[in-house]
C-alpha cells in the first residue's frame, strides 16, 4: 500500500472519529479549551507553568497539585516529604497486529529464492483484553527537588487465539529545579515481557535536560536527552532533543528527533522524528502525530537490513471517561520479511486511583 493510500484513509477515519465524539465541557478562556484538547502531548511542566503564565481563573487548585508534585511547596528543615502516592488499576483493550511476537506474511524472497515461515513463528492479530496495575511514589527532599520510584505490570489475553502477553517495567528517577524555570532529570529502569514466542528483559538510564519559556503568542518547553540501554545482545547510546509550544487560541505542536548509534548484528533506530499537533476539533480533544524512523544494523542471509517506517497515530478524548488511539503503520524493507502494514486500536477507559 503507497503512503497517500495511508495518508487518504487515516484523513477519512479521522473526520468520521471526530464527527463521531461526544462534546467536552467548555471551560473559561481560550487557554482552558485549548488545554482540554489537547492534553494528550502536554508535559505537565508546561501545563503548570501556563496556569502560572496566563493566570487562568478557577485553575488554582491544579497550580497547588502540580507544585507539590514538582516539590516547590517543600517545608525546609522537615527531612522527607510525600510528594505524591497513586495506585491505578486499568482495564486494557486492544486490536493488536502481533499478539505472539511473531513473522509476518507467510513468506520471503532472498536472492531469487523463495521461503516460507513456520505456521507456528507467524505472528498473529487480533482483539486482546486485560488489565494494568500501575503505583507511583514520590518525595520532596529540597525545594524543586524530587524522587521516585513507579512501576506497572499488565497481563493480556486473546480470545480468538488462545495466547496471553505479559509486561512489566519499573523505574526510579532525581528530578531537580535548577534555575530559572530550567530542569534536570536522572532516571534509571528496567523492563520485562514475554510472548508466546519470544521473552526479553532490557534496562536504561537517562539523563534529559529541559528548559521552559515564553513566546509573544504562547509557551514552550524545549529538552535534550541522552539514554543508554542494555539489551541482552548490546549496549547502545541514543541522543534526542525536542520541542512543546502552546499556541495561544491555537492547541500544541510537539516536535522530536532521535540520533541512535548503529549497532551491528542487530536492527534498531538509527535516526528518527516526529511531529503532532494536539487541539479541540468537532468538540473532541484530538491529537494527530506522524513519525518516520530509520532501522539498520542488522544482516539478514549476507544482506544489510535496512528498514524505513512511517506511521501516523490519531488520538481522541471520545468522552471525559474513554479515549481512543488509532494507529497505520507503514513498515518497508530491503528484506520482504519484515515489511508490511500494519493497524493498532486502543482503547483508554479511565483508570481507577486509589
Amino acid at each position: 500500500m503507497k503512503i497517500m493510500h495511508l495518508v487518504r484513509l487515516f484523513c477519512a477515519i479521522f473526520v468520521v472519529f471526530c464527527s463521531a465524539g461526544l462534546s467536552l465541557a467548555q471551560t473559561a478562556g481560550n487557554f482552558a479549551r485549548d488545554w482540554q484538547g489537547s492534553f494528550f502531548s502536554v508535559s505537565p511542566r508546561l501545563v503548570f507553568y501556563t496556569l502560572i503564565q496566563r493566570a487562568v481563573p478557577g485553575t488554582e487548585g491544579a497550580v497547588v497539585a502540580l507544585a507539590q508534585g514538582f516539590g516547590f511547596l517543600h517545608q525546609t528543615g522537615q527531612g522527607l516529604q510525600r510528594a505524591w502516592n497513586v495506585t491505578s488499576i486499568q482495564p486494557v483493550l486492544t486490536y493488536s497486529p502481533n499478539i505472539n511476537g511473531g513473522l509476518a506474511g507467510e513468506t520471503f524472497t532472498i536472492g531469487g529464492l523463495v521461503f516460507t515461515i513456520d505456521p507456528e513463528s507467524r505472528a498473529v492479530a487480533g482483539p486482546v483484553v486485560g488489565g494494568e496495575l500501575s503505583r507511583s511514589v514520590g518525595w520532596s527532599i529540597g525545594t524543586g527537588q524530587t524522587v521516585s520510584v513507579a512501576g506497572n505490570a499488565s497481563i493480556v489475553y486473546s480470545p480468538d487465539h488462545d495466547i496471553s502477553r505479559t509486561k512489566a517495567n519499573g523505574q526510579a528517577c532525581f528530578r531537580s529545579y535548577l534555575q530559572e524555570w530550567r530542569f534536570l532529570d536522572l532516571c534509571g529502569g528496567a523492563s520485562y515481557e514475554k510472548t508466546d514466542l519470544s521473552e526479553a528483559d532490557s534496562s536504561f538510564v537517562s539523563a534529559n535536560f529541559a528548559r521552559l519559556f515564553s513566546a509573544r503568542n504562547g509557551t514552550g518547553l524545549a529538552n535534550a536527552a541522552i539514554n543508554r540501554e542494555f539489551q541482552k545482545n548490546y549496549q547502545k547510546t541514543s541522543l534526542s532533543a525536542g520541542v512543546e509550544r502552546y499556541f495561544d487560541g491555537r492547541g500544541v505542536v510537539t516536535a522530536r528527533v532521535t540520533l541512535g548509534e548503529e549497532i551491528k548484528g542487530e536492527n534498531t533506530l538509527l535516526y528518527g522524528g516526529y511531529v503532532s499537533y494536539g487541539q479541540l476539533v468537532l468538540g473532541v480533544g484530538t491529537n494527530i502525530g506522524l513519525s518516520y524512523e530509520r532501522e539498520g544494523g542488522d544482516v539478514f542471509f549476507g544482506q544489510d537490513r535496512k528498514d524505513h517506517v512511517m506511521t501516523l497515530d490519531l488520538t481522541g478524548q471520545i468522552n471525559p471517561r474513554l479515549s481512543a488511539t488509532f494507529s497505520v503503520e507503514n513498515r518497508q524493507s530491503n528484506i520482504s520479511l519484515f515489511e508490511g502494514v500494519t493497524f493498532r486500536l486502543d482503547l483508554n477507559v479511565l483508570s481507577l486511583q486509589f
